[in-house]
């Protein structure tokens, strides 16, 4: 999402003193996706993190949580950069799916309504992603309907998910485990968790996978994410293993799982969390990071070195002037915008001098050569949010890793294999099946 600021050219020299300006350069703004004749460059809502964010759902299709027709659709009513707009058009969408679900369950339609709330849960989550509006009372009200839908959905559809609250530090961390029919009387445990911005619950080619195969699940919003950023008001930490040890905690006492197979996955942001976590907590078994990340410090401040190179050099010396130069970047392009509101909020910070020293602490380089389980790295050709990192992770670690690539040719090059979901899930699986 930072690609944009290639909009904005000029001061960024760390001369003492120096009063910076970001002046507004006479080019186009360049997309999520820099290759313009990409199938996944869509340009249908004149947004480039919305369109990156509509992939992301219009993937889900493949596992019954979004309809191609009802997501374009929604599309089509998005004003580019507003966020309103987009919590707006998908918010009007689930509620109408949700309003066919109720009327189907009504007549006994159970299959039928138990897939239709499924697609009005992920909708009323895609109406989250992209909206930072906290004073918006809806807001919290979206957030439990999406919680309640998805499990309604579980309950007609067949899926054995029971909600969790999980013991953390004075309250609790919502999570869901899903118990494998499939599964033998000593199974494994998948511990799922996301990053950024995606819940674990739309995650399906994941969770859904492991759950046919034989593999209990566990579905975490840690701090700073989903639920516990919404309805606890969490932000994210970097010793991402006081999130995880608790769910480890969890898992241990549920009946039919094998304490010594417990897997941790970590997508987007989360491939630099789980593998913190990993380098703590002995318990885990396998740690899967998709994409893998060693410093997601060093991949942020790539981006702005890339498009205000200088600029960092002011955090530490001229932090007043830093703050002016993101806020005026900020001031004239609405991606970088919400960009900022969004990791404000999510990182609990109010200055942009202040949300950098904390993204400092998210860097494993000093903690990777604690990682002694097996690590599973999965990176897609065109990966643009922490491009390089699942490189520089694979060489830093010292134990077995195995680092699965997603190609152009495949159809599957994309952060966290948006839009290519089957094949993410045959190969993950497939390779999970003969290491596990």
């Amino acid at each position: 999402m930072l690609a944009g600021m290639g909009l904005f050219a000029g001061g960024a020299a760390a001369a003492a003193g120096a009063r910076q300006f970001l002046v507004p350069a006479p080019v186009e703004v360049p997309g999520i996706n820099p290759r313009g004749d990409a199938w996944y460059d869509l340009r249908l809502t004149g947004d480039g993190l919305m369109d990156n964010q509509l992939l992301w759902f219009l993937g889900h299709a493949t596992h019954g949580q979004s309809d191609v027709g009802e997501a374009l659709e929604t599309a089509k009513r998005i004003q580019a950069g507003d966020e309103k707009s987009w919590f707006d058009a998908w918010l009007k969408t689930a509620q109408r799916v949700h309003g066919i679900a109720s009327t189907v369950e009504a007549k006994g339609h159970r299959l039928s309504a138990g897939a239709a709330y499924a697609r009005a849960a992920n909708y009323y989550r895609a109406a989250t992603m992209h909206y930072t509006d906290t004073a918006d009372p809806r807001l919290l009200e979206v957030t439990r309907n999406a919680a309640t839908t998805f499990e309604k959905s579980n309950a007609l559809l067949g899926y054995a998910a029971e909600p969790l609250d999980i013991p953390y530090e004075g309250t609790t961390l919502p999570a869901y485990f899903l118990r494998s029919p499939h599964a033998k009387p000593s199974a494994p445990v998948l511990l799922l968790h996301q990053g950024l911005h995606a819940w674990p619950e739309e995650t399906k080619w994941v969770w859904d996978g492991a759950y046919k195969r034989g593999y209990h699940v566990l579905l975490l919003h840690g701090p700073g994410q989903g639920r516990s950023l919404r309805e606890r008001g969490l932000s994210f930490r970097p010793d991402w293993e006081k999130a995880v040890s608790p769910a480890v905690d969890a898992v241990e006492r549920i009946s039919g799982v094998d304490p010594k197979r417990i897997l941790l996955m970590g997508l987007s942001f989360g491939g630099a969390l789980a593998p913190r976590a990993a380098a703590f907590e002995p318990r885990i078994s396998l740690c899967i990071a998709n994409p893998g990340v060693l410093s997601w410090w060093d991949a942020m401040t790539g981006h702005f070195n890339r498009w205000l190179p200088g600029v960092l050099s002011l955090l530490k010396s001229h932090p007043v002037q830093f703050d002016r130069a993101i806020l005026e970047l900020a001031e004239g392009w609405p991606t970088a915008r919400y960009w900022l509101r969004d990791v404000y909020w999510k990182h609990g910070a109010k200055t942009p001098s202040e949300l950098f020293r904390k993204l400092e602490e998210f860097d494993n380089t000093s903690v990777v050569e604690r990682i002694r389980c097996p690590v599973l790295i999965m990176e897609g050709d065109a990966e643009d949010a922490s491009p390089g990192q699942s490189q520089k992770l694979y060489d830093a670690l010292r134990g077995p890793k195995h680092l699965m690539r997603f190609t152009h040719e495949e159809a599957a090059p994309l952060h966290c294999q948006a839009a290519s979901m089957a094949l993410a899930e045959q190969r993950l699986f497939d390779w999970l099946d003969e290491n596990v």
